[in-house]
């Protein structure tokens, strides 16, 4: 591991692949994370169960929210570990017949959140038995071992498992490229406020969640959540459809 380490760091100056190649492929980094300091780790351990990252975005105040898939366990005492926590929160979002859909409100300290905050695309984010995998691209080998030191600084029990090259699908705009684009055009608010219904079943048929049982959990007002949703609706149509949302309606 040391050497293989030591190949992507480049030692003085060296890098794992030739200039032009990096040019055309991306780098995944991929790490292990076994501290059950850490919720999502502790709770796959407790449950015997898997964990899988599905969406991570910023809380409109403080931390992320981050929405996770439960395979193998009992929702339940999932959220009692995690209830010991003192920076996360945590509740039951759908139960399914072998688990369910977890939100997690986390403020510090989390290897999901360091690899968003560091410009990363988070490919897998995940938990089973008490052993956690993160594996994180990048578009560089310099990258990478910057994304490397982040890590150590921040997440010193974690460890480096390996490093490998990813070609890219197009060198113009990626498909995360293009959804952190339309991501982008939205508040944190609006942002948070359309995640949280689609994540809760607000679009489900029939729907899981009303909207004022929503603005709840949010502590706004229906009338203030459903302005936001109109609000984030618009913006990723216009986005999609390439239209100008604010001239579309104009008599």
């Amino acid at each position: 591991m040391d050497c293989e380490r030591e190949q992507c760091r480049g030692g003085e100056g060296r890098a794992p692949m030739s200039r032009s190649r990096s040019e055309k492929n991306a780098v995944e980094v991929e790490f292990r994370v076994d501290d059950p300091s850490y919720p999502f780790v502790d709770a796959s351990r407790t449950e015997d169960c898997r964990l899988d990252l599905e969406v991570i975005f910023p809380h409109s105040e403080d931390g992320f929210v981050e929405y996770f898939t439960l395979e193998g366990g009992h929702p339940e005492r999932i959220l009692n570990v995690v209830d010991g926590c003192d920076d996360v929160d945590a509740e039951l979002i759908a139960r399914h017949d072998d688990g369910g859909r977890l939100r997690f409100h986390v403020r510090e300290r989390c290897v999901a959140i360091t690899t968003v905050e560091f410009g990363a695309i988070p490919r897998v984010v995940e938990a089973k038995g008490g052993s956690g995998r993160v594996v994180a691209e990048v578009a560089s080998p310099f990258a990478a071992t910057k994304l490397v030191d982040r890590f150590e600084r921040e997440h010193p029990t974690a460890t480096v498992e390996g490093y490998r090259s990813r070609s890219r699908s197009t060198p113009l705009l990626t498909h995360h490229d293009f959804t952190q684009t339309i991501v982008d055009s939205l508040t944190d608010r609006q942002r948070e406020v359309f995640l949280t219904a689609y994540m809760n079943g607000y679009y489900d048929w029939p729907r899981k969640h009303e909207a004022a049982e929503l603005a709840e959990k949010l502590g706004i007002s229906p009338a203030t959540f459903s302005q936001h949703l109109r609000t984030a609706q618009g913006k990723i149509f216009s986005r999609l459809l390439g239209t100008n949302d604010e001239g579309v309606f104009v008599e």
